[in-house]
């Protein structure tokens, strides 16, 4: 749950792993196969004659720009940093989407504009469910999705709960908050275990 986009993501991701492999490859074939090491010199050297010739080919006007190069620079700097403005700004996207507002209601009472911070429910929600003794830990966090507060419920079960029962305290704990809020949040609940959940020992009741 955050502001990026999943799917680009993952392509992104994926893109970048390919490049690494073949260029992780390329190196092993030309350090321990001779025929290939040969190959990658020579295309190595007709490329850099080529783009010598480009470079010559390409100077830059004495007119307007002082000094002496090629005009193919520019273009190689300016894709440089574009691409370098688009991985921060991407980087930056990252793990983003929590927000500290959970809602603002416009009209709905007679003193005006009321403005709830996420902290009310965060606070309300996983205090409830620290009371529950059939769970190990929870936490509850507010996320902005498409233009609209949504919690995230995350909460470790302790051993022989069942993943319906679980569900279910939640949704109490949830009804029991919309209700006292006058409205109906979404709501993410993500169910877990593991070694914490079967090495604590539940809570003796009287």
């Amino acid at each position: 749950m955050n502001s990026t986009n999943r799917i680009l993501n993952r392509v992104f991701v994926f893109l970048v792993g390919i490049l690494v492999l073949i260029g992780g490859a390329t190196l092993v074939l030309v350090a321990l196969v001779p025929l290939v090491r040969d190959s990658w010199t020579n295309a190595t050297r007709v490329g850099i004659d080529k783009a010598n010739r480009w470079l010559q080919a390409t100077p830059l006007p004495e007119s307007l720009v002082p000094v002496n190069g090629s005009w193919l620079w520019l273009i190689v700097l300016a894709a440089g940093a574009l691409l370098i403005a688009v991985l921060v700004t991407f980087s930056l996207r990252q793990g983003h989407g929590h927000t500290g507002r959970l809602v603002t209601l416009n009209g709905r009472t007679s003193s005006g504009a009321v403005a709830i911070e996420s902290k009310v429910a965060e606070h309300a929600i996983q205090d409830a469910l620290t009371n529950r003794p059939e769970l190990v830990a929870s936490h509850v966090s507010t996320y902005r999705v498409k233009n609209q507060s949504a919690l995230k419920i995350a909460i470790t079960c302790r051993r022989g709960v069942s993943p319906r029962e679980a569900s279910r305290i939640v949704d109490e704990v949830l009804f029991s908050f919309d209700n006292l809020l006058g409205l109906q949040l979404p709501a993410l609940v993500q169910i877990s275990g593991g070694f914490r959940a079967r090495t604590t020992k539940a809570a003796r009741l009287r």
